[in-house]
Order: C-alpha cells, then structure tokens, then sequence
C-alpha cells in the first residue's frame, strides 16, 4: 500500500488516539506500526498545547495508555526488526485436511 507521508502521518495518530495498535500489528502493516511507534515515542509536540490544547491533552493520554497497555518497548526500531524477522520467515504451506 502506497502512502503519502501525510496520510500515513494521520492514519498513525489517528490509530494511537483510538488505541488500534493491535488491530495494525495483526495486519502486518509495518509501515503504519512504525509510525505509531514514533509517534508514540516522540510524544505530543509540546507547542501542540498551545495550537490546539485539546488535541495535545488527547494524545499525551494515548501515548500513557500505549505504555500502559506495554507496547513501550514497541520502537520504530523494534518494529522493523520484527518485520525484517517476519519477512525472513519462509511461509508456511496452508495445511489440507486430514484424510482418512
């Protein structure tokens, strides 16, 4: 899936703000998790509170429940590790029923 960095920008904030990072991780869209995860790790731009203080109070308290809910150690870096782990991975061949 091609994004612009705009859209991506917003599709990862608007996951974090929700809470949605397991829905992202499952779907294996590494390049949408990378982005939660910086998003996450650099914090709300703290000039955000006075630009529009709602939105910065918004997403201070979903970068606390993202470390609450212990995706803190999910970085960037750790999200392309697993996806270059994930990617290296041979697939597994789709298991046919047992005949008998």
């Amino acid at each position: 899936m091609t994004r612009t960095t705009r859209t991506l920008y917003v599709e990862a904030l608007d996951v974090l703000l929700r809470g949605r990072m397991a829905e992202v991780a499952v779907d294996r869209d590494w390049e949408l998790l990378e982005e939660v995860a910086r998003l996450a790790t650099e914090d709300a731009p703290t000039d955000l509170a006075a630009i529009d203080s709602s939105l910065f109070v918004t997403w201070r308290a979903a970068v606390t429940q993202y470390h609450l809910k212990g995706w803190g150690n999910m970085t960037p870096e750790r999200v392309r590790q697993v996806r270059d782990k994930a990617q290296a991975q041979p697939k597994a061949p789709a298991s046919s029923p047992m005949r008998g």
